[in-house]
């Protein structure tokens, strides 16, 4: 199956579960067995395969916690509904999954941002061409596509050998990023953003909530600066290092 294909069908998939109790649904698809190997009645994916998912995943604005589940059924074949997978599989592979999810989120915010910013008029114009707006949604789309690259570094491999490293690098960056995506979303949707009827705070409360799961911004930085100094060596090798 290619890999377009099966993100396609993985869209549909969560565009059909019921709300309620999408479990039934997900394990009858066998998309929660993606991860687990091919011997044992999975499809043996790799982390680079799973990284679109991750994506189209953190894009919705309540998804069920499908790549948790698919990677505690690595260890529980039987597994539902795993919302944290730290406990069963370490915290570098769970920040691995929260970072790829966080940048799919951030790319829809900015996705709703721009558009927003497209048809809502102030002084007879589109506030989207006024440059200030421009520069805040420049700034933007540059935090949300950092993430995204930090993440996709993280996604290498099996999922039971995520790098540390990579995986620090991303939920870092992914947490920086969500900070300024975050505000700046917030500052052009002005009071409508925060309304029970707009869906941006469904991804900013989700976004907040990430920075602080499986180790928050100084955790990680703390990690990757014990490594730094024990390493002794220049920036640039610690860079290709990880």
């Amino acid at each position: 199956m290619s890999d377009d294909l099966l993100l396609d069908q993985y869209a549909r998939l969560l565009d059909a579960v019921p709300a309620g109790d999408p479990w039934p649904t997900l394990a009858e698809s066998g998309f929660l067995d993606l991860l687990r190997p091919e011997p044992a009645g999975g499809a043996g994916l790799d982390l680079e395969a799973l990284f679109p998912l991750a994506l189209e995943t953190g894009r919705r604005a309540d998804p069920p916690p499908v790549l948790e589940t698919m990677a505690a059924r690595l260890k529980d074949p039987e597994a539902l509904g795993v919302a944290d997978v730290e406990p069963v599989l370490g915290r570098p592979l769970a920040a691995a999954l929260a970072a790829g999810q966080m940048a799919g989120a951030m790319l829809e915010v900015q996705r709703m941002t721009v558009d927003y910013a497209l048809q809502r008029q102030q002084f007879g114009r589109e506030i989207g061409k006024f440059q200030a707006i421009q520069h805040q949604l420049a700034v933007l789309a540059e935090e949300a596509m950092a993430a995204r690259i930090a993440a996709q570094a993280a996604f290498v491999g099996s999922p039971l050998e995520v790098s540390e490293r990579r995986a620090a690098v991303a939920k870092l960056r992914a947490g920086q990023a969500a900070l300024q995506v975050c505000a700046i979303a917030h500052a052009v949707h002005g009071a409508i953003g925060v309304s029970q009827e707009h869906d941006l705070h469904h991804y900013t409360r989700r976004l907040r909530a990430w920075r602080l799961a499986h180790g928050g911004e100084a955790w990680w930085a703390r990690r990757l600066g014990d490594w730094a100094l024990a390493e002794r060596q220049d920036v640039t090798s610690l860079a290709r290092a990880i």
